[in-house]
């Protein structure tokens, strides 16, 4: 089976010869609509879809924690709603962990504030961070530079979401 645009094609076969009996064989979706999982959909903060996110990039930290503390950095993302703040993470990357709210020790080396459909599509791949940043979208305080390595960070879980 495969996906073209809105049609999916597909085929089948006979298991023990192989020989195909379906051929040419496809289906037309009429709208289709794919949205993140919510995290906790229970939480309270169930408009937050961000939260789905961070919890994907924890759980990948927690599989390659070495990857992570490559980037050797601590970051706060304060996610808002409608521009009221909603939601905090913090990616303590030299300790290889994710959890939501503040630093546990010490202060982050770089602070991104953004709306929470920003993040989602900055995560999906449809908004590149620099053309975020560059218009308003996303702001960063503190070290600028250390963002740039959550790039592979990101294009790792992108595949994941």
């Amino acid at each position: 089976m495969w996906r073209d645009g809105n049609r999916i094609h597909f085929q089948t076969s006979l298991v023990e010869s192989g020989v195909p009996v379906v051929t040419g064989a496809y289906i037309d979706l009429l709208d289709v609509k794919m949205e993140i999982p919510r995290a906790n959909p229970c939480s309270g903060t169930e408009d937050v879809q961000s939260d789905a996110i961070f919890t994907a990039i924890a759980e990948q930290v927690k599989l390659n924690p070495d990857q992570a503390k490559k980037v050797n950095a601590v970051f706060l993302y304060n996610i808002t709603v409608n521009g009221k703040p909603t939601s905090e993470w913090t990616l303590d990357l030299k300790n290889a962990e994710v959890h939501k709210g503040k630093p546990k020790s010490g202060k982050a080396d770089a602070t991104l504030t953004l709306d929470d459909n920003d993040m989602v599509e900055i995560a999906l791949g449809k908004l590149n961070p620099q053309v975020a940043f560059m218009r308003g979208k996303l702001k960063i305080s503190g070290n600028i530079l250390l963002t740039q390595k959550l790039k592979t960070l990101m294009e790792t879980n992108k595949a994941k979401l």
